[in-house]
This record gives C-alpha cells, structure tokens and sequence, in this order.
C-alpha cells in the first residue's frame, strides 16, 4: 500500500505544467507595465534664448553683514549698569538696544535664505541678568539665531 500512494505522489509531481504560471506572470507584467504613471517635470520650461542678449551687466548683489556682535562691557563708574555696544554704536539702554535689532532683524536673513547669527559678548565682571536681558531683546527683535561668544584664551606666555 505504501508502494501505491509514493507511486501517486511521484505521478502527480511530475504533472505539474509551468505554463500556466509563465502566463500568469507575463500576465502581472504587462499589468505593471501599462499602470506605472512616470512623474512629469512641473516647471521646467524648455526654450531656445539667445545667449548673447538679455544678460544684465551689473549683478544683483545680497548686501552682507559679516558680523552682528552685542557687546557686553562692564563699567568701573556705574559697576550696576552695563555699556551696550553694536559695532561702533552705544546705547544707553535696553530699550534704545531692542528698536536698533528690530530695525536689524530682517536683514540678518539673505535672498539665499541663509541666516545670519547675533553674537553676544560679554565680560567676566558683567551680571547674568544683563546677558539674558541681550537674549531676550534678541528673541523680541525676531532674530532667528542668537549665539555666545566665547572666550579666547591669551597665548602663553615663554
């Protein structure tokens, strides 16, 4: 008996037909085939110009601000108050320090979209209070980056 059924097993694994299964799967290609949508170019517009024509002699040039750098100095005459200093302009406050980087804030983003950071600086004598009142001046104006400056070590000394 046992003879018979390997017998019926080996007669039914040699009847298995392949063809069926290449057309189906010629089948599933040509499906794929004619269903694939390609992904046009948006935007792209093909034209011939001349070359030689057209071209403006000057460029359009981003005005750059290598540097915005609030300084932070103490005082020896008034040690409670702090000198505020943006480039070569002093303030005498806070506020007078808050409409100048209002009036800077949107030029600290290029055309290119590039961001351009304010520096705080401070001295070693200046109060914490005085350094957070910079940040948050900076924060009000809508600067987008507020960096510290650090300190840079003297070169030793042979």
């Amino acid at each position: 008996m046992a003879r018979r059924a390997k017998r019926a097993f080996e007669e039914a694994r040699q009847d298995l037909e392949m063809t069926p299964m290449i057309d189906v799967i010629f089948q599933l290609i040509i499906f794929f085939m004619c269903s694939i949508h390609f992904k046009s170019l948006e935007g792209k517009l093909y034209s011939y110009l001349p070359k030689d024509k057209g071209m403006s002699s000057t460029t359009v040039t981003d005005p750059i601000l290598e540097e915005v750098r609030i300084k932070l100095a103490y005082s020896a005459s008034a040690p409670l108050l702090t000198r505020i200093k943006v480039g070569e302009r002093e303030f005498a406050d806070w506020d007078a320090l808050l409409k100048h980087m209002q009036g800077l804030s949107s030029s600290l983003v290029t055309l290119s979209g590039d961001v351009i950071p304010v520096k705080i600086d401070s001295d070693e004598q200046i109060p914490t209070q005085s350094v957070v009142n910079a940040l948050n001046i900076c924060k009000k104006a809508g600067v987008q980056k507020t960096e510290f400056a650090a300190k840079t070590s003297a070169p030793p000394k042979k």
